[in-house]
């Protein structure tokens, strides 16, 4: 902006004339973040300072939502914000976007004083973003104003506001990042204001909204469907709700509150995963964020993702009288992520939300029989490796040998408690070599047993016809059978046998006497223990009898 047009903004008059030039610096801008140019001769003060000047000046109501849009549009830029801001500016912010207006806000019946303008409410609210994401300052300064129990207050009238939709995403936003970036404002809302409380019922008007809507209506698989905005709004109330119910230091959350908070939380969850959206990138959004508030959900709850069928209800997947619909999704959500992971970079955040969520639901009986049927299906063809291939339990084995220690033990336990627990079946499933590692670290290895008593007598892995007609040829430590091998000492003579074996010592000593390799054995506890001399071998302990 140029040194006339910011003279021409601080002079106060001439309003058509400052409209114009607010016009062209926000079209001209839209896609900007930084403004060097205003760092010389104080430009970004005088242009900040006289902005709000015509904020606090009522003759300049015509202009307000364009100088709104300047201040959006200038606070993505960080420089000096922090020298900028003052309790003042961001009081006029909060007054502008009507979170003052309220009679009795502790009250539970109330109403809005005066509905500001629409479109000055929501660059209000766009501007409040922007400055407390990028100013700790400004973060402060509203933890001293009212802003927390004005967000809350809204939550409960929106249905009384004629603009909610476009209203509501952007107090959501805002309740996000304050939740996000200042403790005291999120214990506030969350222990003094019952916001998770509205936040739900916030949830709730959307599904019902969504369910009763025209362009909302369940569409032919009588699946409730979610508009983009809707969509929108959602994720934010679940990131914020995230920011709500995590507590730090392994806080106790096991209080009566919390349990009463997780049975009203829990349906509403199950019905988001019923939704549909207008794209499978916004649907995938919506279940992941689905996916990262249940991380925090203690697993007695998970059993309402999986409720019983009334009489005259139908869904999709059913599994003992259960709707399974939620634990598809889940699982889709799953795929999703693996296929949309190629490198260790990313691979902690893409997948340890969800792969936490699927190790807490499979602990439920109907659960784990359902999920074991589609992520470990009865083998046939047991030609390839188990990390060869497209499907889900290939994928899941790819992971077991992942150098991200997280992920590996996530998929481990999840395929382990498929299995029920049981070495052996694990093993048939992925092969020694995958599940090794696991089974080391549980003090498993050359075990055969499962924790007993906590699974059902029963089996459930009844083999294929081609499954046992190749058992026998099955390499476990690789978990797939091997085509047959050219003997390597074939045409040798003894001397030449004795010579080969000689320096294959001769490097198993070398590796061992560099520290490449520790010969170990298993030890009482079942994991590996080093041996300081080979005759340790010829007795270990715990030996399976014959």
């Amino acid at each position: 902006m140029e040194d006339d047009e910011i003279e021409l903004i601080s002079s106060g008059d001439k309003l058509q004339e400052v409209a114009q030039v607010l016009q062209n610096f926000i079209k001209n801008n839209e896609s900007t973040f930084l403004f060097p140019n205003l760092a010389e001769n104080n430009k970004r003060v005088i242009l900040w300072a006289a902005l709000f000047q015509h904020l606090q000046n009522k003759t300049s109501a015509p202009i307000h939502t364009l100088c709104l849009a300047a201040i959006r549009v200038l606070s993505r830029d960080k420089t000096e914000l922090e020298n900028l801001i003052c309790e003042k500016w961001i009081t006029t912010l909060i007054e502008h976007g009507g979170l003052y207006n309220f009679i009795g806000i502790n009250e539970e019946n109330m109403a809005p004083l005066e509905l500001p303008q629409k479109d000055t409410a929501i660059e209000a609210l766009k501007c409040l973003c922007n400055i407390a994401y990028n100013s700790e300052v400004a973060r402060a300064l509203c933890a001293h104003t009212s802003i927390a129990q004005s967000l809350v207050a809204r939550l409960r009238i929106y249905k009384d506001i004629p603009f909610k939709d476009e209203i509501m995403l952007f107090d959501i936003k805002l309740l996000f990042i304050l939740t996000a970036l200042r403790s005291d404002i999120k214990t506030k809302i969350r222990d003094e204001l019952h916001g998770l409380d509205y936040l739900v019922c916030c949830l709730n008007e959307l599904l019902r909204e969504a369910s009763s809507s025209t362009e909302g209506a369940m569409n032919q698989d009588q699946h409730i469907f979610f508009t983009d905005n809707q969509q929108a709004i959602a994720c934010e109330i679940l990131k914020s709700m995230f920011n709500l119910i995590i507590r730090p230091g392994g806080e106790d959350s096991d209080t009566e509150a919390d349990e009463a908070m997780y049975l009203k939380l829990m349906p509403v969850l199950t019905s988001l995963l019923y939704t549909k959206t207008t794209s499978e990138e916004k649907l995938m959004e919506l279940r992941s964020n689905v996916a990262n508030l249940l991380t925090s959900v203690p697993p007695p709850y998970y059993a309402y993702l999986t409720p019983e069928l009334n009489s005259g209800e139908t869904a999709e997947c059913t599994f003992e009288g259960k709707n399974m619909d939620a634990l598809q999704s889940l699982v889709q959500l799953l795929q999703y992520r693996l296929s949309n992971t190629t490198n260790t970079k990313n691979q902690c955040e893409n997948l340890s939300p969800i792969l936490t969520v699927m190790n807490k639901a499979v602990r439920t009986r109907a659960a784990r029989k359902w999920l074991r049927a589609r992520v470990l299906p009865p083998l046939r063809d047991v030609s390839r490796p188990p990390e060869r291939g497209s499907e889900l339990r290939n994928q899941l084995c790819r992971l077991l040998t992942t150098p991200v220690g997280a992920i590996r033990d996530l998929v481990a336990e999840f395929i382990f408690i498929m299995c029920k627990e049981k070495v052996g079946r694990m093993v048939k499933y992925t092969g020694f070599g995958n599940a090794a590692g696991h089974l080391a670290q549980k003090g498993l290895l050359g075990a055969r047993g499962a924790a007993a008593g906590r699974y059902s007598s029963s089996s459930d892995d009844s083999d294929t016809e081609e499954y046992r007609a190749a058992a026998p040829a099955i390499d476990p430590v690789v978990g797939c059978t091997r085509p047959p091998r050219p003997n390597p000492f074939e045409g040798m003579t003894d001397e030449q046998k004795e010579y080969e074996a000689m320096k294959l010592v001769n490097l198993f000593d070398k590796m061992v006497s560099e520290g490449v390799v520790v010969p170990a054995r298993v030890g009482a506890d079942g994991r590996p223990e080093p041996v300081q001399h080979v005759l340790e071998l010829r007795d270990p302990p715990n030996r399976p009898q014959s």
